[in-house]
């Protein structure tokens, strides 16, 4: 599956197996402040990279 959306132009991001769900749970860096353009003003919106989500991820713990 990864590799049909890679040829699409699409990013994939392993984010670890359902054990680890709690990184990317409401209150982590990988939920939703990554795609402000303004943390403070989060009606802005933009989008994040793969590697902006890997690195939040990793951030996480």
């Amino acid at each position: 599956m990864t590799d049909f959306l890679d040829r699409i132009g699409y990013d994939t991001v392993d984010a670890g197996p359902l054990a680890d769900s709690w990184r990317f749970q409401p209150d982590t860096p990988a939920y939703g402040v990554i795609y402000s353009a303004d943390p403070a003003n989060r009606e802005q919106e933009t989008p994040a990279g793969a590697g902006v989500l890997r690195a939040a991820l990793a951030d996480a713990g």
